[in-house]
């Protein structure tokens, strides 16, 4: 599979999200503090992928499955490997900072923001990362981003914690880059090679 066909893949989901999932509070998703839940036989869910890297970083694979049929905010098992796994090599405050930001793996979006600049973790973390819109960019390096959270100085870089000088960098990149060839029509990349 092509990066330009998983991008346009990624741009297919994430419209249909934005068209089919706002909410009253103008925020993309489920509304935090409860747990929701969809009335019995309204959907399948197969996957629950909203954040690359996440699953694959944080999760065991034999764990997968119990994510995938899990809603994201009564996840059973990412939220708590989130912060056991970083625990073994990060600070406790970088720990509970990871698990505040990437729990619920879902993908948020402020509509009441003036602003149309998408931004990879910006709604989780205040604009920090670009704008508090939120929501994915097409070139918004998310395996980078993610990676560079998990392993590297990121959440210190951007102020919301201190460096606990623990980063390993050769883990803070997949070193695969966007060749950022956008079109102007949907679905915004090239056709797969």
């Amino acid at each position: 599979m092509t990066l330009q066909f998983k991008l346009g893949l990624i741009a297919t989901i994430l419209a249909g999200a934005i068209i089919g999932g706002c909410n009253s509070n103008n925020v993309l998703g489920p509304t935090p503090p409860g747990p929701t839940t969809a009335p019995a036989g309204s959907f399948k869910q197969i996957e629950l992928l909203s954040r690359p890297a996440v699953k694959e970083a944080f999760e065991l694979f034999e764990d997968h499955n119990k994510t995938n049929r899990a809603e994201p905010y009564a996840d059973p098992v990412l939220q708590g490997q989130i912060k056991s796994f970083t625990l073994m090599f990060r600070s406790k405050q970088n720990a509970e900072t990871l698990q505040a930001i990437l729990y619920p793996n879902v993908m948020k979006a402020d509509l009441s923001q003036d602003t149309t600049t998408a931004s990879y973790l910006g709604y989780e973390t205040g604009g920090a990362t670009g704008s508090k819109w939120g929501g994915r960019a097409l070139d918004d390096d998310v395996i980078d981003i993610s990676l560079g959270a998990i392993f590297g100085n990121t959440l210190s870089a951007l102020g919301l914690i201190p460096d606990d000088h623990k980063e390993v960098p050769c883990l803070t990149t997949d070193n695969v880059a966007y060749d950022k060839s956008n079109t102007d029509t949907f679905p915004y990349v090239q056709a797969p090679l």
